[in-house]
């Protein structure tokens, strides 16, 4: 069959074409019912270099979901019907797109496909969440608010920290950090935020330093150093996103100060490993703990791409823009 499909053909050449769709043994082919933009995607769409053991960014989209209308002869996993959520880049930035059952997860029963078809991001960064360990009590900054980094503000809050700081450049991720359970935000334009940080913890530094600002964001290695220096000795750092290009920065403190470092990707790791933990991580959503509507901060018809690409990459304000069946 044909569909409508967004390709990128160089640096913001984005455009719907058609694409004929041929569906393997191994995949099933899905009706789209909702996708979203990646940080990823937009780097690609700026032209930045892409790392080398990337798949191309030509066909663009690998965060959605949707139904089952078919599958190919040696699928058991899924049958024609089931809500699925895209772990991989498909294509999603299509009406309909074809994926191997190893890139996708059915949707939990108790979430709507709206936020189900979210559950690529939601789970990347619930599992940082949980890999960053917190303790009751514990004072952790986030560093970077994209969406994983304002997914975090409110998980880390349910987990068990006593303070929150959220730190951004954009007056508006800021906004929502304060009205999703923040504690003190702090804009990296206006202030410095290792002085107020200090300030504000009587020079006892943060438990835990959540960095989460990569991909296409030129302030990567900036936030990745100033994470490293808020952390407390033996503290916790967690950095989320791909950086994607090499940066420049000091590991003395990590190793002198003797402070953990982790790099959470679970998109990296086995489609075995995923299928365990993506519906213990996408609990805290399903049960109503985590608000995901004030992340979401355009709405597009997935026919708008090219417009919704080239918005995401004039507004930096942004955080998550979902595109529409």
């Amino acid at each position: 069959m044909k569909t409508l499909s967004a390709l990128l053909e160089g640096k913001g050449n984005l455009s719907m074409v058609e694409k004929n769709l041929v569906i393997k043994e191994d995949e099933v082919l899905v009706k789209t019912f909702q996708a979203s933009i990646c940080d990823a995607d937009l780097r690609a769409y700026r032209g930045l270099n892409m790392p080398n053991d990337l798949p191309p960014f030509l066909y663009l989209g690998h965060e959605g979901g949707g139904t089952v209308i078919e599958a190919g002869s040696k699928v058991r996993e899924f049958k024609r019907g089931d809500r699925v959520m895209l772990f991989g880049p498909h294509s999603s930035f299509s009406n309909y797109f074809v994926a191997n059952v190893k890139n996708l997860h059915k949707a939990p029963d108790d979430l709507n496909m709206k936020v189900a078809s979210l559950g690529e991001p939601i789970a990347v960064g619930m599992y940082a969440v949980y890999e960053a360990n917190v303790q009751l009590g514990d004072v952790v900054a986030v560093v970077g608010l994209n969406f994983q980094g304002l997914l975090a503000v409110q998980a880390l809050k349910k987990r068990g920290a006593s303070k929150v700081i959220a730190i951004d450049y954009s007056d508006k991720h800021l906004e929502i950090a304060r009205n999703t359970g923040a504690d003190l935000t702090i804009n990296t334009t206006k202030e410095d935020p290792l002085k107020r940080i200090k300030e504000y913890t009587d020079k006892e530094l943060c438990d835990i330093g959540f960095h989460s600002c990569g991909y296409w964001n030129p302030r990567a290695e900036e936030y990745f150093n100033l994470t490293k220096e808020l952390t407390r000795d033996e503290g916790i750092m967690i950095s989320v996103p791909d950086l994607m290009s090499p940066i420049n920065a000091s590991l003395h403190r990590i190793h002198h100060h003797a402070i953990t470092i982790k790099f959470p990707a679970l998109m990296h790791h086995s489609p075995a490993f995923r299928e365990i933990w993506v519906p213990r991580l996408m609990k805290m959503v399903s049960r109503g703990k985590i608000d995901i509507a004030p992340l979401l901060t355009g709405v597009y018809k997935i026919g708008e791409t090219p417009e919704a690409m080239k918005d995401f990459h004039e507004n930096e304000d942004h955080v998550k823009i979902i595109l529409e069946a």
